[in-house]
């Protein structure tokens, strides 16, 4: 049974590799449900009680998508597991759920004493509210294992790919799991968000050829007209304050002990780039954030190109220096970047400045 464990945790990580290094669509590396259901019966306390599925605070389309598409990939596992959300969901993944008529899971104020299954995220300044008191028995997720989250023996299934749902729709093909149009409908759109319709330098082949199922699956006949509705959704602000905006997509990550955040905006086109921008420059002045380093990525989708905004002592100097560039004033992207490939480089950035201190 050791060694099963062993081999179950190590499953994302082979998997991962495989596709990093290869580059090549997904292969024959397969997994036992029974064996699956019987290791996560194992590590779950109170085996009676619901586990819940949720995702990261500030929730995005991935976040709340996979948290509903993996709650229903372990029901049909037999396992008592309900999706929830951990705030307010934005209007991009509103669009979603609406269009392939899905309810929005409910919010969970508070984790303490619950068992849960983390997606989409790894660190507890990103989780719900009483996250260190729970019983974490899964974890699936596409980012970097920053993680500060404490488990006994969670089963962790991380992999280098552009979305959470990418994962979530493995689970199901690996497993021989039918998906329905619904999930299928909502895994397609957290995808095309993650990965701004496959066109973001993160997309791998794994991305591509899960996208292209669970559209076939949903029956959505044209993919970039499905984007940009969904995108022309988000990005209309209508009736929000700057402030609304900026935390619309927002994560909270430490770096050389210095507490930063990171704020993504998208916009239509290069005009409504300017014209968000102004605005939120003009509230930023005005209001100190609470996070030591703040910065603020504003991408538009006609041309894929972005600018960031960078708040805080030494914020300007740190991102010129993480983005390799002189200029210290004005950081324009001509090529959107993934938002964890800038976070990597300005959390280097400022480990390698206290480690020079």
């Amino acid at each position: 049974m050791r060694a099963l464990k062993f081999f179950l945790r190590m499953w994302g990580f082979i998997v991962g590799m495989v596709l990093t290094f290869a580059a090549l669509p997904v292969g024959e590396c397969k997994f036992d449900i029974d064996d699956i259901r019987s290791a996560f019966i194992e590590e779950v306390e109170e085996i009676s009680k619901t586990t819940y599925v949720i995702g990261h605070t500030c929730p995005d389309s991935d976040t709340v998508c996979s948290a509903i598409a993996y709650a229903n990939f372990k029901q049909k596992l037999n396992v008592k597991c309900e999706a929830r959300i951990s705030g307010e969901i934005n209007k991009e993944s509103e669009f979603i759920l609406n269009y392939f008529d899905v309810p929005t899971p409910p919010i969970m104020e508070n984790a303490a004493g619950q068992n849960i299954i983390l997606v989409d995220h790894n660190v507890s300044a990103q989780a719900v509210a009483g996250i260190n008191n729970a019983c974490v028995v899964e974890i699936i997720d596409h980012h970097n294992l920053f993680g500060d989250i404490k488990s006994k023996n969670a089963f962790y299934m991380t992999m280098p790919v552009g979305c959470t749902a990418t994962i979530v729709w493995l689970c199901y093909k690996q497993n021989k799991v039918k998906i329905d149009k619904k999930i299928a409908g909502i895994m397609f759109g957290a995808i095309l968000s993650d990965t701004d319709n496959l066109r973001s330098a993160n997309t791998t082949n794994l991305d591509v050829e899960a996208a292209e199922n669970l559209q076939k699956i949903a029956s959505i006949a044209d993919r970039n007209k499905f984007f940009l509705e969904m995108e022309r959704e988000f990005t209309t602000y209508d009736g929000m304050t700057a402030r609304e905006i900026i935390f619309t997509d927002f994560k909270e990550f430490c770096a050389g002990g210095r507490r930063c955040g990171w704020s993504t905006v998208a916009t239509l086109n290069k005009s409504e780039l300017v014209r968000i921008k102004n605005r939120l420059e003009k509230f930023m002045s005005e209001n100190l954030p609470e996070q030591e380093l703040f910065f603020i990525k504003i991408h538009e989708i006609e041309t894929y190109s972005a600018e960031i905004l960078a708040y805080g002592d030494g914020a300007a100097e740190i991102l010129a220096s993480a983005l390799e560039t002189e200029n210290k004033n004005r950081f324009v992207l001509e090529k959107n970047l993934p938002n964890k490939k800038i976070a990597r480089a300005i959390t280097a950035t400022i480990e390698n400045l206290k480690t020079a201190a």
